[in-house]
């Protein structure tokens, strides 16, 4: 019986490093991670082992800093967008380049001190900017853009209660509960022409100040409200995923020990997590 090769891809994940903009009067610092894959057309390094065509994954990470040192003042999306390009004119065998990237700004230091050659920063947990586009060789580009691994909370207010049980349910009525959510805002432009800076800057403002004004009535009910406000706040948006877990704090029993615990203690362990995602379609 014959066979046949199908679609074979390979690439490389996981490349960190830091671009640092000193163009402005306020330097700016980044830590990215690129993950690149590329969907080629040469089975023969499959079938035969013959790798006269087979480009090595080290030119891949190399490609990924060298155009970093252009773009250390970019958005993700147009250095991603430069980066594709790169990989489908470097061979005639990439049928299209997948890359994501995150990035995570450092928080400069408050300082009396005059701008100078050396400037400081500190690398605050904070979430991330992302872009994903996928760039065939021959057909439109896919972008997606995003923020990745935002945490908001909430000290009380949220409620779940007319749920639906079965016989192994065990969750009780809540009217006034703390509400911990952990997540990724992501969406796709209705067209190519968008500052993605500017619309990053709304879409988070957005997030932020829908869940500040916002009664939780269970995860789902949230995600949808932070989703359908990005819609609101970016015109040029045509859709949103919002996807995440609701991070379950309970208050911790301290009467072993004669403690009180008026809403002041409550767990942090994550490593049970309820998932829930949501896709938003402007119409």
């Amino acid at each position: 019986m014959g066979h046949s090769i199908g679609d074979h891809a390979y690439g490389e994940c996981g490349i960190e490093f830091l671009l640092v903009d000193r163009s402005g009067p306020q330097q700016r610092v980044r830590r990215f991670r690129a993950d690149v894959r590329l969907l080629m057309d040469h089975p023969e390094v499959y079938r035969d082992g013959d790798n006269t065509r087979l480009v090595p994954v080290s030119s891949i990470s190399n490609s990924v800093l060298a155009l970093g040192a252009r773009h250390t003042a970019s958005e993700p999306e147009t250095y991603a967008l430069a980066l594709a390009e790169r990989f489908l004119t470097a061979t005639t065998r990439v049928r299209s380049a997948d890359v994501r990237l995150t990035a995570s700004g450092f928080t400069p230091l408050p300082s009396d001190r005059p701008a100078s050659v050396a400037q400081h920063f500190s690398a605050l947990p904070r979430h991330q900017d992302h872009a994903h586009l996928t760039l065939p060789r021959h057909g439109e580009p896919v972008l997606r853009s995003g923020l990745l691994n935002m945490e908001l909370f909430a000290t009380g207010g949220a409620t779940f209660t007319g749920f639906a049980r079965d016989a192994y349910t065990t969750t009780q009525t809540f009217t006034d509960r703390v509400f911990g959510a952990r997540f990724n805002v992501t969406w796709r432009h209705s067209g190519t022409d968008t500052d993605h800076g500017q619309s990053r800057a709304r879409a988070e403002q957005a997030v932020v100040e829908a869940f500040s004004e916002h009664t939780s009535r269970s995860s789902q009910h949230t995600f949808h409200h932070l989703g359908a406000a990005v819609l609101d706040a970016c015109p040029e948006v045509a859709e949103v995923r919002v996807e995440g877990t609701h991070l379950t704090r309970g208050l911790v029993d301290l009467t072993p020990f004669g403690v009180g615990n008026e809403g002041c203690v409550y767990t942090a362990a994550d490593h049970q997590q309820s998932t829930v995602t949501v896709d938003i379609h402007r119409i």
